[in-house]
Order: C-alpha cells, then sequence, then structure tokens
C-alpha cells in the first residue's frame, strides 16, 4: 500500500506535467483562435489582425485605450506562474521601437531597454510651430524603465537624442543634437534634463515626472546670427526675457 507521501509525490508530478501541457498548448496554439475569450484580461491592450501564438506572434494593429501604435511583434516567456518576460516590437510610418521587458503582470510592468526611433513628424503637432520647416528623429537609448498602474513610473534610466536635426525652410541648417537624459532620484521622482550640441541653437531646462504628474521648464536660444530661428520659433512656449523662448508647462498622465 502506497504511503500518503508517495500519494502526494504522484499527486505533484501529475499536476506539474498537466501544467506544462496546458504551457505548451498555450504556446502552439494560434492566439486568434482564444483571443476573443483573453480580450478583457489583456486590457488597456487591443489586438486585431493577429497571427502566431502568445508566445510568438504578431499583431497588425496593437491599441492602448484609444491610441493606435501600429504594428506589433512579440516573443514571450513564463517570468513566474503570473509574469510575463520578452521582448515586444511596435512599429509605424513614423516610429519602431523594441521593448525588453524583465516583467510583466497586471498592474506593472518592467523593461530593461527601449531602443529605436520615432521621427520628428510625430513630435512637430506638440512644439506647435507656424512657420518654417525642422527634420530628424529621436533615438530611444531607455533602460530601467518601471510602470506600475497605481502610482505611473516609478523608475527610469537612459537618454533620448534628437538627431540628424535640421533646418529645412525658410533656409538649410544643421541643428546639431538635443539630448534629454533621465535619472531616478527616489522611487517615483524622476528628472530629466535638457543639453544641447549646437552652433546655432542653445536648448537647456528639465523635465520633472512624480506619480502621475510631470512638469515641463525649458529654455530654447537661438544663438546670434541665426534670426531665422527666432521667427520660427515665435509661437512656441512664451517669450524669454533676454531673448529666446520658455516653457514652463505642467499637466498629469
Amino acid at each position: 500500500m502506497r504511503s500518503t507521501g508517495s500519494r502526494l509525490g504522484q499527486l505533484f508530478r501529475w499536476v506539474f506535467i498537466l501544467v506544462i501541457m496546458i504551457i505548451i498548448a498555450i504556446a502552439i496554439t494560434p492566439l486568434n483562435l482564444y483571443y476573443p475569450h483573453v480580450e478583457a484580461q489583456l486590457r488597456p491592450i487591443k489586438l486585431s489582425g493577429i497571427s502566431g501564438s502568445a508566445v510568438k506572434g504578431s499583431a497588425e494593429n496593437l491599441t492602448y485605450i484609444t491610441m493606435p501604435l501600429g504594428e506589433a511583434e512579440w516573443l514571450l516567456y513564463p517570468r513566474s506562474y503570473n509574469a510575463l518576460a520578452g521582448e515586444v516590437r511596435v512599429n509605424k510610418q513614423h516610429y519602431d521601437l523594441k521593448f525588453d521587458i524583465n516583467r510583466i503582470e497586471k498592474g506593472l510592468v518592467e523593461v530593461g531597454k527601449i531602443r529605436g526611433f520615432l521621427d520628428w513628424e510625430l513630435i512637430r503637432p506638440y512644439v506647435q510651430m507656424n512657420y518654417g520647416q525642422l527634420a530628424g528623429y529621436a533615438q530611444f537609448n531607455l533602460q530601467g524603465l518601471k510602470y506600475a498602474e497605481t502610482g505611473g513610473l516609478e523608475q527610469l534610466y537612459g537618454d533620448i537624442t534628437l538627431q540628424d536635426f535640421k533646418m529645412l525652410q525658410p533656409s538649410a541648417k544643421d541643428m546639431g543634437t538635443v539630448k534629454l537624459v533621465f535619472e531616478t532620484k527616489t522611487k517615483g521622482m524622476i528628472v530629466g534634463t535638457f543639453s544641447s550640441d549646437s552652433q546655432v541653437l542653445s536648448v537647456s531646462g528639465t523635465l520633472f515626472l512624480q506619480p502621475n504628474r510631470w512638469q515641463l521648464n525649458l529654455n530654447i536660444i537661438p544663438k546670434g546670427g541665426h534670426f531665422e530661428l527666432d521667427a520660427i520659433l515665435s509661437s512656441v512656449g512664451d517669450a524669454r526675457r533676454g531673448g529666446g523662448r520658455q516653457l514652463n508647462l505642467a499637466g498629469f498622465y
């Protein structure tokens, strides 16, 4: 007659084998066959045009809340019984970003690295320029990002650099680079510092990120002899004493 310990050992082995079989089944079963049944658990993310599986697949469209983020690709694996890790890529006409995910679970996301670019065309509407034309792209080199649904961004390191930054109209000028470097002071207190390497423009200031709040203090000052910049920046922010423009903005996220 088998002992209680032996029977429990057999039960544990049976349960373990069953769990592995379920994971394998989910991994190889096309996600579009059961996505309607798990869609509610994935909100606020919504997928359409799905191919592949939950472990390795893609979607023609990924939407976060009401924001369409374009095509998506993923390669995921279990981190624990209630968490995943892996790689996710989202791309659209004017950006291509890849996320190395350390941990994602309900209400919490930890990202090791974010690499990729975002074209100036996506930034331009927020700058509110009424005259002239600029071009360039923001190169992402972020790491150590941690986001909690209840408290917002808790940790962020790395930088975003505006590269190949040029004025196209009313004249052609090389604008150099503008860099935003993030540092986490304490949990939930993130400071981003602006700097520039340019012969025509000085950019300096700070972006403060606190739990679900942000504050931007930014100075943009054209250097001597570059009067065209005064014209194209005339609708950006407010006039700054001594010349140039300043942005003092705050809000919630």
